[in-house]
């Protein structure tokens, strides 16, 4: 599916995998409040695809009144909630990755191990870090990530909407024009490494296309898991934050360009005077 406005465009899509068995991953968005997310449900019973929904539902609902970490917290206290109503709903919960752009920034918070990803002139940059036992052993063995792939414990989570106390985390990021935000599940980066992902983004300029093709490298890859992506472009003017940073790279050559205009002006004159 693809949607925009002036300064947005997106595309988003979600598939339940190779492994069968219900899609407990959403994607969603409300276009009014330049808001997308990514949540990706858990727990027994098949109620992973409950507690995804109950989060959808829940930040849709807020999205256009709440900050955006009041409304993940809102999502989490509803999902917990719901768990209470019914005893094979124990212990579901989901993870959440969402973005609001303002003010020429994107706002970043997520829950868990969905994770948001920044895609500028070719490079690809995480915006997220896991909240996963996988990301405490990378931090404190100094792992690279793919020495954790294929670990045992890849799917551990260490917070969870609807489970517990969690604490989403926040990152903000200036936005330079043409800049796309990626938010996915889990399914995608398991099955496919970062480099693999800028791969597909680079072979694939076109906001859709690059959408389907990362769902389709995933599941070529396996696929063992539900599959989702969501893609926002800016095209809006660059922020006040990178403005400056232009302005800065570009003092040292104000004298080099100051003295190639006086330059040419003094040759335009001479020629005016003498050479014509």
């Amino acid at each position: 599916m693809r949607f925009g406005t002036a300064s947005k465009r997106f595309s988003g899509r979600t598939h339940p995998g190779r492994r069968g068995g219900p899609n407990e991953d959403v994607i969603g968005w409300d276009e009014a409040s330049s808001f997308w997310f990514v949540a990706d449900g858990m727990g027994g019973h098949a109620s992973g695809d409950v507690a995804s929904r109950v989060v959808k539902e829940t930040l849709l609902g807020e999205a256009l009144t709440l900050p955006l970490v009041d409304a993940i917290r809102k999502a989490h206290e509803t999902v917990a909630a719901t768990a209470k109503t019914n005893t094979a709903y124990d212990n579901m919960g989901s993870t959440v990755v969402a973005t609001r752009i303002a003010e020429r920034q994107a706002e970043i918070a997520w829950v868990g191990d969905s994770r948001a990803y920044l895609w500028r002139h070719g490079a690809l940059s995480a915006l997220t870090r896991d909240h996963s036992y996988l990301e405490v052993l990378r931090v404190q063995e100094n792992l690279s990530e793919e020495q954790l792939r294929g670990h045992p414990n890849r799917n551990l989570v260490t917070r969870t909407l609807g489970i517990g106390t969690p604490e989403a985390s926040v990152a903000k990021v200036p936005l330079r024009r043409r800049d796309w935000l990626i938010l996915c599940s889990d399914g995608l980066n398991d099955e496919l490494e970062d480099r693999e992902i800028a791969d597909v983004l680079r072979t694939h300029p076109q906001l859709e296309k690059a959408t389907e093709a990362l769902i389709e490298a995933a599941l070529a890859k396996g696929g063992r898991d539900n599959v989702s992506a969501v893609l926002v472009e800016y095209d809006g003017p660059d922020s006040v934050e990178v403005s400056s940073a232009m302005s800065q790279k570009l003092k040292p050559m104000l004298p080099i360009i100051g003295g190639m205009v006086a330059a040419t002006l003094v040759a335009v004159l001479w020629w005016w005077f003498y050479g014509r």
